[in-house]
């Protein structure tokens, strides 16, 4: 079984990959306002659900149709929001990917050969299309998901105890257990999903050689050998790969659990606190909506937390590659041109270059 050492710095990761995402800041922000308004305009139209009801109860109906018509204004806002942040996060993450892709190969044309040497073409070019397209896969998906769950999450808890701060004590504390299940998987999630895409770029590694040597391997009768190596990183990949999503995919059922519990303690309180007085009918039902959202944004952003994990990985190795020392350039001769001809010029000491043609000829000294 494959050693797994430490995972490396998150935090230098992702401080390079937002250097990046800095390049395109304007349309960026302007995702992040548009995600803010689309979350917000959820939070308030929930909200909403409390004069409408109060007014229905106490008969006043032109009041309670002013109240859905702003309701409807809000979510409306929202929903065009998110078309618009939708589109825009589109455009923003693609110019990203080519950034990175771009850099990428630029700098591996530096390179010393020894680079190329010791690392296999397939996991090379993991980093061009596995790699890249985990981080393509978070901006899209990921980026304003955790924006809007983060501020519904705040939103839901703030609006709670705006509506009843008795209640809000139990749902603290449901909150509370959330995070911490949440924290203890996603430190542990996290150590196997690095583990993953490291594994993923030894076997492609280990796939393209094969692939591309097949006429080496039949004539030594490797393929026994090659079936048994193959079949020892596949076993390898696959155990990381079982841990990283055995980790990640208890989160959400945990969440979803402890979500109902807390609804159903709520529901139970919130009726007594109604039947004694001490809180009227439409807080309790715009209050019992906010209980039920309020696992979603959680959620969500444990969703969204395992493919920024992967994503992370896969930007980390890319960033490793980009780190390595390029050759230096020792040569004193350079290519150029004289009326238009191509010429080799060689500097002299004395100041003035020898001009020498290029005439397609190769002279052995």
């Amino acid at each position: 079984m494959a050693k797994y050492g430490r995972p490396q710095d998150l935090k230098k990761t992702l401080k390079r990959l937002f250097s990046y995402m800095g390049r395109h800041a304007f349309l960026f922000l302007l995702v992040g306002v548009l995600v803010s308004i689309a979350g917000l305009a959820n939070l308030f139209g929930v909200f909403m659900i409390r004069p409408v009801v109060n007014a229905v109860g106490q008969g006043h109906v032109r009041q309670a149709m002013t109240g859905i018509v702003v309701m409807a204004v809000i979510f409306l806002a929202g929903v065009l929001s998110a078309l618009g942040y939708t589109q825009i996060m589109a455009s923003a993450a693609q110019q990203v990917v080519k950034d990175i892709r771009r850099d990428l190969f630029v700098h591996m044309q530096d390179l010393p050969l020894r680079v190329f040497d010791t690392t296999s073409h397939g996991d090379l070019m993991s980093r061009f299309t596995n790699d890249v397209d985990t981080i393509s896969d978070a901006l899209n998906n990921s980026f304003a998901m955790m924006i809007q769950a983060f501020i519904q999450a705040v939103g839901t808890l703030v609006l709670l105890f705006v509506l009843s701060w008795k209640l809000s004590l139990i749902v603290s504390v449901f909150y509370v257990l959330m995070m911490l299940y949440i924290r203890f998987s996603g430190s542990r999630s996290k150590k196997y999903f690095s583990a993953q895409q490291r594994e993923l770029g030894v076997l492609n590694g280990f796939v393209e050689e094969m692939v591309s040597g097949q006429k080496v391997v039949k004539v030594f009768n490797h393929e026994t050998a090659n079936l048994d190596t193959f079949i020892n990183k596949s076993a390898n990949l696959q155990q990381v790969s079982e841990k990283a999503q055995s980790f990640a995919q208890t989160m959400v059922p945990m969440v979803v659990s402890l979500s109902y519990v807390n609804y159903a303690i709520v529901t139970l309180a919130g009726g007594w606190l109604v039947w004694n007085g001490t809180m009227d009918l439409g807080s309790l039902a715009s209050y019992l909506v906010f209980v039920r959202q309020a696992a979603m944004p959680i959620n969500q952003f444990t969703q969204q937390s395992n493919l920024v994990l992967v994503a992370a990985s896969g930007a980390e190795r890319i960033f490793l590659f980009m780190e390595q020392k390029p050759e230096e350039d020792q040569g004193v001769v350079r290519l150029g041109h004289v009326d238009g001809m191509p010429c080799w010029i060689h500097p002299r000491p004395e100041g003035e270059d020898e001009i020498v043609p290029v005439k397609g000829v190769v002279e052995f000294h």
